[in-house]
């Protein structure tokens, strides 16, 4: 009767853990990221009271005769089943679909080994893990896990690029809302038109002076385009001459005769042909201008901006046509660097406008801003410039450029990549979020805080991105919840109570048949 007892008492220790693990997944019920157990029995050892024996001759065997001990617990296992989705709306709430976990980083003071038995361990050899993705962003902008502030790991990415770099060591995930950014000028393009007409005068009134509408506009002269006045004077021995908006010098003209008409300084800028009848009068004629401006904004490496200005001028040279002359010739609160020519020629095709060819085939301007600057160097494209008889405009359409911006907001894809939209439109990627490939989870240490450690059995922890390598993919704004199942518990709550008394029912009965035993003696 004795080890009736004891084997009843074993029933009963065993049938109060499983009582305990059951109670455990249901006070987690709704705990985020929570793992539920299980409790396996086995047998205890048998006692032997008569061996087995072989079959002999006319005899069979028989078998052995052995009494059980009880029983014992065979394991207590964490199932990591994944949880169903929380919804949040929250962008640092996360939750891995699939297989991995989110790696932390444990401060120097924590204790993340059950079986260190209070020996701290150092952050840089140590990062525990955990399936619960309720992050928030402390004032230092690292991504950290609320419960108790560990940094959650990963990936830093280029500052200047983006790009990370998975073969470096995991780090703190820090989100650069104190930190400005901004990206310099590599490249720019021109759009728009080059008046074909330039350097070219049309009469729109010959006042009866007798000019013909043959004007030619001279290479070593800077007739401004706009309107004009063509002045013949009528001499009193009946000569006659003409002048250019009353400057310059009188020019004596003759019927059939051409004529080199002067500025204000005396430079030749325009020639007039006349006809057989001169009259004296006032012409007025239209100059379309050789040389065009326009200015572009351009960014360093700080995010200063310098206003580059840019010359366009017909070439006038005889046996040249259809061909502009280009110059970045100034920029503000920066100088044009020296020993980079920073100029070219643009040819177009004389039927359909279209740019031919440019020079130099790649087109560069170097400015090299005041102080401690470094030259910035960008390339410009002019194919998308027109030469047609229509007003000049031409300006540039879009460079690459942006000043100094500070992060307004980000979002986290499925593989972890962190991606910041900062004020001045950027958008870059910040960090990756590593996910942990641990070979046999089952086997990890369950620790505070829904948090798991390493241990002998669960193998070491694998560092990749979420997605790759039959990874789990991440979903921002939501939560995994507690993958314990109620009806489930409560079926395996009543079977451990029914367990539990049976087991006591087994210690009474032997008690009771003990009291008849001793009451034999009276």
């Amino acid at each position: 009767m004795i080890g009736a007892l004891y084997s009843g008492l074993t029933g009963l220790k065993t049938h109060q853990t499983k009582v305990n693990i059951i109670g455990n997944n249901l006070a987690n019920i709704n705990t985020i990221g929570f793992k539920k157990s299980r409790v396996l029995f086995r047998e205890a050892f048998a006692m032997m009271l008569k061996g087995g024996v072989g079959a002999t001759g006319q005899r069979g065997g028989m078998n052995p005769n052995q009494v059980g001990a009880g029983v014992q617990l065979s394991s207590i296992d964490v199932n990591h089943k994944n949880g169903s989705p929380q919804i949040t709306d929250v962008a640092t709430d996360l939750m891995i679909r699939g297989k991995g976990m989110f790696v932390l980083g444990a401060p120097d003071t924590a204790t993340v080994d059950p079986n260190a038995r209070g020996i701290s361990a150092s952050a840089s050899s140590i990062k525990v893990y955990t399936r619960a993705g309720n992050f928030g962003i402390d004032p230092a902008g690292d991504l950290v896990y609320r419960p108790n502030g560990y940094r959650v790991m990963g990936w830093t990415a280029n500052p200047s690029t983006g790009a990370v770099d998975l073969g470096s060591p995991v780090g703190n995930l820090n989100f650069p809302f104190s930190r400005s950014i901004a990206n310099k000028t590599s490249a720019a393009a021109f759009g728009g038109n080059l008046d074909t007409r330039a350097g070219s005068v049309e009469l729109t009134n010959g006042g009866g002076t007798g000019v013909l509408n043959a004007f030619k506009v001279l290479p070593g002269g800077s007739l401004a385009g706009g309107a004009h006045k063509l002045i013949v004077i009528q001499n009193l021995d009946g000569t006659f001459q003409a002048l250019l908006n009353g400057e310059g010098t009188a020019v004596p003209i003759q019927a059939g005769s051409t004529v080199q008409l002067t500025d204000g300084d005396g430079t030749p800028v325009v020639e007039a042909t006349f006809g057989a009848d001169l009259t004296a009068g006032v012409a007025t004629m239209n100059a379309f201008s050789t040389a065009y401006t326009t200015t572009i904004g351009v960014y360093d490496a700080v995010g200063q901006q310098h206003v580059v200005k840019f010359e366009f001028t017909k070439d006038l040279t005889p046996d040249t046509k259809n061909r502009w002359n280009w110059k970045a010739v100034e920029a503000t609160l920066a100088t044009m660097t020296e020993g980079i020519e920073s100029s070219g020629s643009l040819s177009f095709n004389p039927q359909s406008g279209a740019l031919v060819t440019a020079t130099p085939p790649r087109t560069q301007v170097s400015i090299t801003p005041v102080g401690d600057g470094a030259p910035l160097l960008f390339n410009v494209d002019f194919n998308e410039i027109t030469q047609f008889a229509s007003k000049s405009d031409a300006i540039v359409t879009q460079q690459d450029g942006v000043g100094a911006g500070s992060l307004t907001s980000f979002s986290i894809g499925p593989d972890g990549l962190t991606n910041g939209v900062f004020s001045n439109g950027i958008s870059r990627i910040i960090g990756q979020i590593a996910i942990a490939d641990i070979p046999n989870p089952e086997g990890l240490n369950t620790i505070q805080d829904s948090m798991f450690a390493i241990s002998p059995n669960s193998g070491t922890a694998t560092y990749v991105a979420a997605g790759g390598r039959n990874m789990g993919e991440i979903t921002s704004g939501a939560l995994e919840m507690s993958n314990v199942d109620l009806t489930e518990e409560f079926t395996d709550l009543i079977t451990t109570e029914r367990g539990f008394q049976a087991n006591s029912r087994v210690i009474t009965t032997s008690d009771n048949i003990l009291q008849e035993a001793l009451g034999l003696k009276r």
